[in-house]
């Protein structure tokens, strides 16, 4: 390899990079638009849930229940003459849940008996059905702690257990901790497959890679050239993504930013070679462009884990999903920012993301012509 003509064709590739305002647009404003969209446009936290309540026993009992509810954030309640009032504003999305306390409600409590509430949710959307269910029921225990509290009673007949739970890593059990790292697999997957393909097709379409495969530089030159001008571009873009989540979003960040930074370099490597590998197979910008989203953006944000849980998925998509690199560096990412230094997780992960950059650099140069005369 002649560094010579290494350094002379880098310098090409920067000039061109400067030039071309695309290649600024695709590995800043495209990352930070799509940053913004996943921290602001994506939340899977449950704050408030509107629900109904129908009180076919207006007692004091019931009335101390309802209040219950009503003395937490995470439930808005609306109040209903009857069912069928309720089943209306649940069909029409104004309710997300209801709470029925039948006739006889108070007469079963003081009898010891087992009272029971009807807890009507709206199954279209399984996740808030759950969490206002468990809402619900939550208020009912508190109002329970509360009555034998006040009547003295903190022996109960039967022995009770009580779970204390705790979430780590991420105790404030916000989702954007988790989502702004892990979308980074799926902006650079974008940044480095886009920028590759689009801008080598862009060659092909402009004469200028005809022009450049008459000259003395081979094959090995040409690619390295490739991967070193945009891995530059690339991790100025993880950086400035980095940025924007840990001081903008003020994300926290508990492990070693070497680490982060040696997995990050493996997967631009993926995404750089994927883009090569799609230029060698497409030669203009619209087929490259639609093959990079298919090959690309697709599989990262269906099978990466970060949106949806890959052992739910069946097992031929699970099986399909350990070839995706951004999976893998989802999890390595993740983990880095909310859990630390899991040593046993990143070699997992940095073993997969450095094969699959071998072997993608094997089949670019098996696939990449060195003279005119063989495309």
């Amino acid at each position: 390899m002649n560094l010579e003509v290494c350094t002379s064709f880098i310098k090409k590739e920067f000039k061109q990079i400067i030039r071309d305002i695309s290649s600024i647009l695709i590995a800043f404003i495209m990352p930070l638009i799509l940053l913004f969209l996943f921290g602001f446009g994506i939340n899977f936290d449950t704050n408030t849930v509107k629900i109904g309540i129908v009180n076919q026993d207006n007692t004091k009992e019931t009335r101390g229940i309802i209040n219950s509810m009503q003395n937490t954030r995470y439930l808005d309640c609306i109040f209903y003459k009857n069912v069928k009032e309720a089943s209306g504003a649940l069909a029409n999305g104004k309710i997300r849940a209801f709470a029925v306390i039948p006739v006889n409600f108070t007469k079963e409590y003081k009898k010891q008996g087992i009272p029971l509430i009807q807890i009507i949710t709206d199954g279209a959307e399984p996740n808030t059905a759950k969490f206002a269910s468990a809402y619900i029921q939550g208020a009912f225990s508190s109002y329970q702690n509360y009555k034998r509290a006040e009547t003295g009673k903190t022996k109960m007949k039967k022995p009770e257990i009580e779970a204390i739970q705790r979430s780590w890593y991420n105790p404030a059990l916000k989702s954007t901790y988790f989502i702004l790292p892990g979308s980074l697999a799926i902006i650079m997957t974008l940044t480095g497959t886009v920028l590759t393909a689009l801008v080598i097709a862009r060659e092909w379409e402009r004469g200028t890679m005809e022009a450049l495969l008459t000259t003395e530089i081979t094959k090995g030159e040409f690619i390295f050239g490739k991967y070193f001008s945009y891995f530059i571009l690339g991790m100025l873009s993880i950086i400035f993504c980095l940025f924007i989540i840990i001081v903008i979003f003020k994300v926290p960040f508990r492990g070693s930013y070497f680490m982060l930074f040696i997995l990050s370099s493996l997967f631009m490597l993926t995404g750089i070679g994927t883009g090569l590998f799609i230029s060698t197979v497409a030669k203009d910008q619209f087929t490259s462009s639609q093959i990079a989203g298919t090959i690309g953006f697709m599989p990262s944000m269906m099978l990466s884990g970060l949106i949806y849980e890959i052992d739910s998925m069946p097992f031929l998509i699970r099986m399909i999903s350990f070839l995706i690199p951004a999976k893998y560096y989802v999890s390595s990412v993740s983990t880095l920012f909310l859990s630390g230094t899991v040593l046993k997780t990143l070699a997992r992960d940095f073993l997969f993301l450095a094969v699959f950059s071998i072997v993608m650099f094997i089949l670019i140069y098996i696939n990449t012509k060195e003279r005119l005369e063989e495309c």
